[in-house]
């Protein structure tokens, strides 16, 4: 049986322009150029989240490429060279691969991220205002989480989840339970996290939160209304929030989908069967997932 990167990696088309190595570049990644460019002097570093498939990451960026977008897919976890699970992963490839692209002579450069990238993309944001421009943030926390890996289950680490310039980011703690997640995904008949990263979304140590006023341009939160996964809605709010009491200088806008999962990304995946309200509501979650991708470029356009 065929797995999920080996189906993702069959259904790609494009051929990226330039593939990017750790042992030379400092960073795995591969651009995609657009046949027709709608985007001059911007380019988007984008990643996936904790299902570490790099090559779902190529699938999602060459939907953009495609709609005109140049894209720079990013591996920053579960690939040779690099961490094999959430434990210090290194912000700094972000920040290697925005330099390469602002030194080709991209103007702008912003990142998209989903999940576990939603929370490196806000993260990056926040720590290079001067590099990057627009943060795209697909089911986002407001929060730099507790460090862990996946094995036979999730297992936390007594770190943080990423670091910076040598050093583990200030990181907040989560209730992550094997029993607490296996209770409550059999009740919401789909994988849940949500109880473990509650408490932290709500009420984390000022130091743990994410300075998302710091990032150098304008904001795009895409969410469900009701994550089960963890509380990505709670965390828009937060950011939201957080945003207007200082004074972020920049725009904020934020899109929620009654219909959605985790999952809100413009490709077909066989990972949505992990959620209850793709399996009971498929058609409506896809015009989710087309909805989010279409505002996501009117936003690029229009505010960027």
């Amino acid at each position: 049986m065929k797995t999920n990167a080996e189906r993702a990696q069959e259904q790609l088309i494009l051929m990226p322009e330039t593939e990017f190595t750790l042992k030379k570049d400092g960073f795995i990644g591969a651009l995609y150029q657009p046949e027709h460019n709608e985007y001059p002097g911007r380019a988007v570093i984008m990643f996936g989240g904790s299902d570490g498939i790099y090559n779902l990451t190529k699938l999602v960026a060459e939907q953009y490429v495609k709609r005109g977008m140049t894209v720079l897919a990013l591996a920053y976890w579960n690939e040779s060279g690099l961490p094999d699970g959430f434990e210090k992963v290194p912000v700094e490839p972000v920040e290697k691969a925005a330099l390469w692209l602002r030194g080709q002579g991209f103007e702008k450069v912003g990142l998209w991220g989903i999940s576990m990238g939603a929370e490196l993309a806000l993260l990056a944001g926040s720590l290079m205002p001067g590099l990057i421009s627009c943060v795209t943030a697909v089911c986002p926390t407001n929060i730099c989480g507790q460090g862990f890996v996946k094995k036979k289950s999730i297992q936390a680490l007594e770190c943080s989840a990423f670091s910076w310039r040598g050093k583990e980011l200030p990181w907040a703690r989560l209730k992550l339970s094997k029993a607490v997640i296996l209770r409550d995904s059999l009740r919401e008949r789909s994988v849940c996290l949500r109880s473990c990263y509650e408490d932290a979304v709500r009420s984390a140590p000022e130091e743990t939160q994410i300075q998302v006023e710091n990032i150098g341009g304008p904001v795009l939160l895409l969410y469900p209304e009701y994550d089960a996964m963890w509380p990505s809605e709670l965390s828009a709010e937060k950011i939201r929030t957080r945003l207007r009491e200082k004074n972020f200088a920049h725009p904020c806008k934020c899109v929620s989908y009654q219909y959605a999962s985790h999952m809100l990304v413009p490709v077909k995946s066989r990972s949505t069967i992990m959620f209850r309200v793709e399996r009971k509501y498929p058609e409506q979650c896809w015009e989710s997932d087309l909805d989010a991708f279409e505002k996501t470029l009117a936003f690029w356009k229009e505010v960027w």
